[in-house]
C-alpha cells in the first residue's frame, strides 16, 4: 500500500470504530476511514443515529487500493451473490447475510460513485452508535473482490465463511502486555476515549509498565457521543472494548473512583473508592483526561427536580423516562448537545422549546449564515427557538413546571435539559499552570512546561494551535481520542508533537453536519457552494486567500477530502472557489489525483 495512502488512512481523516458496524477499512490499516450513511432496509427508528463503512471518496480509495493489492489468507474462496445492483442505494451501506441459517455472519456492501466494496463485518444487529472518530483502534478487517456481473453484484468471499464454517481473520497492531520487570506506573485519570486511546497505544508501543485508568464511571469505556441521540442506548452496546481485553493486556481500571489531588510536582495522586478511605498512588507519568463537567446554571430555582444535564447513562436514562409524546421539553443551550437533546426529543414526539444566547443554532460554531439554514430546519421540524435569550428563574414548587425568560415570556415545561456545553474536570489538579476556565495549559508533546510528567488530553486541555500557535481547547471526541494517543507517545519520550486537524460532527434531524479545521474568527466570511436552504452544501471559511475550515452537510465525501487536501496544504485559494474554478467535485477529484500520483 502507498505510503500516501497510509497517510491518509492515519493522518487527521482515520475516523475510526463505530460499533457494532464500524470496523477497519483494511487489515494493515491502523486506524480506517468511515461516513454516516443511511443503512437501507431498516425501520427509521433502527436508521436513526446509525454510522457505517465510508462511502466517501477517500473511503472508496481505501477499498480499491486494498482490494487490488491484500491477498486474503485463506485456502479457497467462493463466489457469493450478494443481491441486485439496483437495489444498493447510491452513497449508502447495507448489510447482508451470507451463510447457512442458523450460521450466519455479515458482509457489508458500499456503494459509491456506481462502483461496490464489500468488506467484511460480524456486527449484532441489536447494538447500534454513532460516531465517526479516529477512536482506539479495532480489529482489522478484510475486504473482498467484487464484479458486478448481468446486473447481480457478486463478491469472492472465503469459504469458511460463506460456508459458516469459520470466522473471518482479524488484524489488530502488536500489543505488548505487563513486564514483571518493569516497574513504571503510568496513572490515566478519566475513563473515556482519551484514556483508553493512550492505554491502546502505550502498550502498541511496547510499554511493559503499569498502566492504571481511575475514573468515577462504573462502566468500561463507552461512545459518550451516542447518548445525546439515543437516551436508551446500553453502555454495554456501545463500549469501545470488552472486558476481557483489558485483561488481557494488563490494563488495570479502578472504577467509581474519585480521585482528590493530584500533585504534579510530587508526582502523586489521592484517590478514594466509594466512600472508602483515601489512597494515595505513585507514578511515573500522569494523562489528565478527566473530561469535563456539565455546565449548570445558577439562577432561582436551578436546583428544582426536572432539571437535568446530559453527561452520563444514567443522565440519558432519566432524561428517557420523559421523553412521551405530547410532554413540553425545555433544552437550554444552542450548540452540538443542545441541538442534538432537541432533535432526539423531538423525534420522540415531545414538544421542544430551545432556548439560547446566540442569535441562531450553531453560530458560534458555524456563523451566522449557516446557523440560520439550522434555525429554519427546526422550524421545519417542529422545533421552537428562543434566540438572545436567557433564562430568568425556573417556576415549580418542588418540581419544575416553566421557565421565565429575560423579557418576562414564561415557557410550560414537564423537563428541563441543559446543555449548555462543559467545563474542565480539574479541580483536583494542582503544581500546574490552569486557564481561566480551568483547562490545563500545556505544550506541543501535550504535557506541562512546569511539570513535563504530567499530559493533558480531551476537555481539559488547552493546547497550542499549530496553525497560530495561541491556546485552544476543543471538546470534541475526535480529538480526545487523537489527543490521547499522542499524549502516550511522548509519555514514553517519542516527542511527537500534537498538530491533528479539529474534525467534528453531528446529526440533526437525520441531516449530517461534518466540520474541518478551526475558525471560530473568520466564520462571517464564508463562501457557500450547494442548496442551503435544502440543507445539502458546502461552507468554506476563509481568512485573506485561504481556506481555514470547511463544514459540509449531507456531503460527507466532500468534508473527508478537504480534510485530508488542508492537512497536505492542496486546498485551493479563497479566489478560485469565489471565481468558480473549483469546486466540491473537482476537490474530490484533486485527491484521487493526488492519490493516483504517488501509487
Amino acid at each position: 500500500m502507498p505510503q500516501s495512502l497510509l497517510r491518509v488512512l492515519r493522518g487527521g481523516l482515520t475516523p475510526a470504530v463505530v460499533r457494532p458496524l464500524a470496523r477497519r477499512a483494511s487489515a494493515v490499516v491502523a486506524e480506517p476511514l468511515w461516513k454516516p450513511c443511511t443503512v437501507t432496509g431498516r425501520s427509521a427508528e433502527q436508521q436513526h443515529g446509525h454510522w457505517c463503512w465510508a462511502a466517501g471518496a477517500v473511503a472508496a480509495l481505501a477499498l480499491a487500493e486494498s482490494q487490488r493489492r491484500q491477498s486474503l489468507s485463506c485456502s479457497s474462496l467462493k463466489r457469493v451473490a450478494l443481491g441486485k445492483a439496483d437495489e444498493f442505494q447510491e452513497s449508502a451501506t447495507r448489510e447482508v447475510a451470507i451463510g447457512p441459517e442458523g450460521d450466519q455472519t455479515t458482509v457489508l456492501v458500499h456503494r459509491y460513485a456506481d462502483k461496490y466494496y464489500v468488506t467484511s463485518e460480524q456486527a449484532s444487529s441489536t447494538k447500534q452508535t454513532s460516531h465517526p472518530a479516529r477512536d482506539p483502534s479495532k480489529d482489522g478487517t478484510a475486504t473482498y473482490k467484487v464484479e458486478v456481473v448481468d446486473g447481480v453484484v457478486f463478491a469472492d468471499i472465503p469459504s469458511e465463511l460463506a460456508d459458516g464454517a469459520g470466522k473471518r481473520k482479524k488484524g489488530q497492531r502488536a500489543m505488548a502486555k505487563r513486564d514483571p520487570k518493569d516497574s513504571r506506573v503510568f496513572a490515566l485519570i478519566g475513563g473515556g476515549a482519551a484514556s483508553l486511546a493512550a492505554a491502546e497505544t502505550l502498550r502498541q508501543e511496547g510499554f511493559g509498565g503499569r498502566i492504571l485508568m481511575i475514573t468515577k464511571e462504573k462502566h468500561l469505556p463507552y461512545d459518550r457521543t451516542v447518548f445525546s441521540k439515543d437516551f436508551d442506548a446500553s453502555p454495554s452496546d456501545v463500549g469501545i472494548r470488552p472486558a476481557d481485553w483489558y485483561q488481557k493486556y494488563d490494563i488495570e481500571i479502578l472504577h467509581e473512583a474519585t480521585v482528590t489531588k493530584l500533585d504534579a510536582k510530587g508526582q502523586e495522586v489521592a484517590y478514594k473508592i466509594g466512600t472508602g478511605k483515601e489512597q494515595t498512588l505513585a507514578y511515573d507519568r500522569v494523562l489528565v483526561a478527566s473530561g469535563g463537567l456539565p455546565r449548570k446554571l445558577f439562577c432561582p430555582g436551578a436546583t428544582l427536580k426536572g432539571i437535568h444535564t446530559l453527561r452520563t447513562p444514567e443522565d440519558a436514562a432519566e432524561i428517557s423516562k420523559y421523553a412521551k409524546k405530547g410532554q413540553k421539553m425545555i433544552v437550554v443551550g444552542g450548540s452540538f448537545i443542545g441541538m442534538e437533546i432537541a432533535s432526539t426529543l423531538r423525534q420522540k414526539g415531545c414538544d421542544v422549546a430551545v432556548i439560547a444566547m446566540e442569535t441562531v443554532p450553531f453560530e458560534r460554531v458555524l456563523g451566522k449564515k449557516v446557523g440560520a439554514a439550522f434555525a429554519r430546519l427546526l422550524r421545519t421540524e417542529g422545533v421552537q427557538w428562543y434566540g438572545s435569550a436567557q433564562v430568568r428563574h425556573f417556576r415549580g414548587n418542588d418540581v419544575v413546571n416553566g421557565v421565565e425568560l429575560e423579557d418576562g415570556e414564561v415557557l410550560p415545561a414537564d423537563l428541563v435539559v441543559v446543555g449548555a456545553g462543559v467545563l474542565p474536570n480539574t479541580r483536583f489538579v494542582s503544581g500546574t499552570s490552569l486557564d481561566k476556565n480551568g483547562g490545563i495549559v500545556v505544550g506541543p508533546l501535550l504535557n506541562s512546561e512546569a511539570c513535563p510528567t504530567l499530559f493533558a488530553a480531551g476537555d481539559v486541555c488547552t493546547y497550542p494551535s499549530v496553525r497560530t500557535g495561541t491556546n485552544v481547547r476543543i471538546e470534541h471526541w475526535d480529538v480526545a481520542t487523537q489527543q490521547g494517543r499522542v499524549a502516550a507517545r511522548n509519555m514514553l519520550g517519542k516527542y511527537q508533537p500534537f498538530t491533528a486537524l479539529p474534525l467534528f460532527w453531528s446529526c440533526l434531524f437525520k441531516k449530517n453536519l461534518r466540520f474541518a479545521g478551526y475558525a471560530p474568527d473568520v466564520l462571517d466570511r464564508v463562501i457557500i457552494e450547494g442548496d442551503l436552504s435544502g440543507m445539502e452544501f458546502v461552507s468554506y471559511y476563509t481568512e485573506d486567500d485561504e481556506v481555514r475550515a470547511v463544514a459540509t452537510i449531507n456531503k460527507d465525501p466532500v468534508s473527508i477530502a478537504c480534510a485530508e487536501l488542508m492537512r497536505r496544504n492542496k486546498m485551493p485559494k479563497v479566489s478560485e472557489l469565489m471565481l468558480g474554478i473549483v469546486n466540491a467535485d473537482i476537490l474530490l477529484q484533486r485527491l484521487q489525483d493526488l492519490e493516483a500520483e504517488s501509487a
